[in-house]
């Protein structure tokens, strides 16, 4: 009888493991089933010759978003959402005036949730509001600090949108990302830096579009616990377009696991920047990959 009993214990199919996004998934979807949307924030350091040269015709005045690289031109925020079909601009105002310069929100309606979506429960169509903030180009290192202090924590504002609703967004959002210069190989460099106490309780994903963002965040955010976890940081030098973060957005309105949602920011890379996947593949992480643990360190569960 002993060996029978092993072949069908060894028979027996192991689980797969539990994908690194499912508490931040558990948490959306307790939202999404009491009617309200899933939000993304995204802080947009403005282009800012002073700090990097990003070009003449207005694409380096950090004062300005309208022309600016980061926001108004080529790949920039604004510029790509305004006409990525099927985002729809729902919202604009002119921010603080002082340190953001301007707030744009962007709609995503998800009319028919996917099958993952609907696991959890979540049966009606539900929006994906994305709220884009750009700041002031050389107030950089207090942009970086802001983003990185939202994911630590869970510090954020509300809007009322014109539809009447209102929405919590940067640190009480879902979904946070940072797209610009890296801020922090000044500010290491400088040693005027230090990583804040992780207080977060509620799960989070966050990306970071800039470069070499790998090697400097490493695991100071990441919170296996929590469910705090880095839906694609860069291993080398990059050009921080928001096609990138439509790709990674696009992954979490479907509900994707974490690879599926890093594959879609990797493809979208790749095709407008005419690379191969491949390539980039091989210097763009999350931190569910065993070869980001080797490198940088494990989130520990």
């Amino acid at each position: 009888m002993r060996p029978v009993l092993l072949v069908l214990l060894l028979s027996v199919p192991s689980r797969a493991p539990a994908d690194p996004l499912g508490p931040l998934y558990q948490r959306i979807a307790a939202d999404l089933k009491q009617g309200k949307p899933l939000v993304a924030t995204v802080h947009v350091a403005l282009c800012d010759n002073g700090v990097i040269w990003c070009g003449r015709g207005g694409m380096g005045d950090g004062d300005r978003p309208e022309r600016n690289l980061y926001w108004g031109r080529a790949a920039g925020l604004r510029a790509w959402f305004d006409r990525a079909s099927p985002w729809r601009r729902i919202h604009v105002d002119e921010g603080d005036g002082k340190l953001i310069l301007q707030r744009v929100v962007y709609r995503l309606r998800v009319p028919r949730p996917s099958a993952a979506w609907r696991r959890l429960g979540v049966r009606r169509g539900f929006d994906l509001l994305l709220v884009a903030l750009a700041h002031r180009g050389k107030k950089i290192d207090q942009t970086i600090t802001t983003f990185i202090d939202q994911v630590a924590g869970e510090g954020g504002k509300t809007l009322r949108l014109p539809d009447g609703r209102t929405i919590a967004y940067g640190g009480k959002g879902h979904i946070l990302g940072y797209a610009g210069h890296n801020a922090l190989m000044e500010l290491t460099l400088l040693d005027s830096f230090r990583w804040p106490r992780r207080t977060r309780k509620a799960p989070v994903g966050y990306f970071v579009l800039a470069c070499l963002t790998a090697s400097y965040f490493r695991n100071h955010l990441c919170d296996g616990q929590v469910g705090t976890r880095g839906l694609l940081l860069t291993g080398s030098l990059m050009y921080p377009g928001a096609f990138t973060a439509d790709g990674l957005l696009r992954g979490i309105a479907a509900g994707e696991t974490q690879r599926q949602v890093y594959l879609r920011g990797v493809e979208r890379y790749a095709t407008l920047q005419k690379r191969t996947e491949r390539r980039i593949r091989g210097v763009f992480f999350h931190d569910g990959e065993k070869r980001y643990a080797r490198r940088f360190g494990k989130c520990d569960p």
